[in-house]
């Protein structure tokens, strides 16, 4: 009886593990878009996939917006990597460089989601931890080697307000 029950729990943990890591991808074979995903408010999907070149070492992120009726309405490429974060309407992507300093610049790109164009770009210093939509534009939150910095962005991608904490 001891030996069933070892059993039966052992199945019902791979099991848990298999799913919990399945992430919803269909298992082998199945689709996998192999990069983040974000929905619109208006049942838009925009899904982003970075490649790396490994010669050179430079990543390229495609962006494709697919529109809740399943059609394509627009794809868009930018350099480096990135995830998305969805602010009023642009998508923001940010890449960051560090000098042989050490110091890190990080560059905000937003893409229209009605088209995909560039919408703006912005350059911050320090190293972008983390990006938090408000209704009129976006916190960017942004750590260099001593200071954290919070700085407001409108939608136009002017910069509002910064301040150092």
């Amino acid at each position: 009886m001891k030996r069933i029950i070892t059993t039966t729990f052992a199945f019902i943990l791979l099991a848990s593990i298999a799913s919990a890591n399945d992430r919803g991808r269909g298992g082998p074979g199945g689709p996998e878009f192999g990069g983040q995903a974000t929905v619109g408010s208006d049942g838009t999907l925009y899904i982003s996939r970075t490649t790396v070149d490994t010669g050179t070492n430079t990543a390229t992120t495609t962006v494709t917006a697919i529109r809740s009726s399943g059609t394509t309405a627009w794809t868009a490429t930018l350099s480096g990597r990135g995830g998305l974060r969805l602010s009023g309407s642009n998508l923001i992507s940010v890449s960051e460089t560090r000098a042989s300093d050490g110091t890190v610049t990080s560059t905000l790109t937003a893409l229209s989601t009605a088209s995909g164009a560039v919408a703006w770009t912005r350059t911050i210093s320090g190293d972008v931890s983390e990006l938090e939509p408000f209704s009129g534009g976006t916190y960017v939150i942004s750590v260099s080697s001593s200071t954290r910095s919070i700085t407001a962005i409108d939608n136009s991608g002017n910069v509002l307000w910064t301040v150092t904490a």
